[in-house]
């Protein structure tokens, strides 16, 4: 499994040896430790293998090539490469935020592949109005432009620092920032530097437009679980109430925590996702 990771320029964590595999996608500006205080709980290794990825351009994974550029769609054609490679039957998908954008994508598109899926607060696809379509584009030029003349990832004087600028853009508490940041930085002679591809904070060339997401994701017949954060982010409200008729058979848990909340309550998170997927797991 780890020669399949390597061949595709990617990196993860594996825990266990069973027969059904379980991937974990974390979201944007993470990286696969996002899942390890789950993991690090009881899982069960017995009936599933775990394997969470690094994304392209996050923590130890390789950045895409210089004249290329970080698209939502592609990330969802890397995971069908993934799983093709992996030639797993049938799988099981975890996604946080983006993450979880991209496993319900690809459900829509390969039902056949899927056993079942959880998505942690995030759902349905991050769109665009049509009258904004042009401007979208402009955006993503006038910072690629920028990107070609100064393609430098950002760096702290400490790790302490880096830690705390993490902190300031999300909920996370210092130790859950602390872990994620450490796969996602290294130790240089004057300070520390991120290692994620600063082009993933550029604004994307092109977005759905709502019709066209509701369209790519209607009719979704994989048994999901949605793990809705009570304190996570509102747009995850919008999205929820936007897309949910898209799924026929979906089941919603609330989880104590902000957006981040399968690190903040990693035990709860695990029991949950494990419940459901024991539900249809046929090995």
């Amino acid at each position: 499994m780890l020669s399949v990771l390597k061949k595709l320029g990617l990196s993860g964590e594996i825990v266990g040896n069973g027969k059904s595999l379980v991937l974990c996608i974390h979201g944007w500006l993470d990286n696969c430790d996002s899942f390890k205080p789950m993991l690090n709980e009881k899982v069960n290794t017995k009936d599933y293998t775990w394997l969470a990825i690094d994304l392209p351009g996050h923590g130890e994974s390789e950045w895409k090539s210089h004249d290329a550029h970080y698209y939502f769609i592609d990330y969802v054609y890397d995971l069908r490469t993934l799983i093709e490679e992996l030639d797993f039957k049938k799988v099981f998908l975890v996604g946080h935020s983006m993450g979880a954008m991209i496993c319900n994508l690809y459900a829509a598109c390969y039902p056949e592949r899927i056993a079942a899926m959880t998505l942690i607060d995030g759902i349905g696809i991050v769109t665009t109005k049509p009258s904004d379509t042009k401007q979208q584009l402009l955006n993503a030029f006038k910072q690629r432009k920028k990107s070609f003349e100064s393609l430098v990832s950002k760096s702290f004087i400490s790790f302490d620092d880096v830690v705390k600028a993490r902190m300031k853009v999300s909920e996370l508490d210092y130790d859950n920032a602390e872990l994620l940041m450490k796969r996602n930085t290294d130790f240089v002679e004057h300070g520390v530097k991120l290692k994620t591809d600063p082009r993933l904070k550029q604004h994307s060339g092109f977005r759905f437009s709502t019709a066209q997401a509701l369209s790519c994701l209607d009719g979704i017949n994989t048994p999901t679980l949605f793990i809705k954060a009570d304190q996570g982010y509102s747009m995850i409200d919008t999205q929820l109430e936007l897309f949910r008729h898209c799924f026929l058979n979906l089941t919603i848990s609330f989880m104590p925590g902000g957006h981040h909340c399968h690190m903040q309550n990693a035990a709860q998170t695990l029991q949950t996702i494990s419940s459901h997927f024991d539900a249809y797991n046929e090995t």
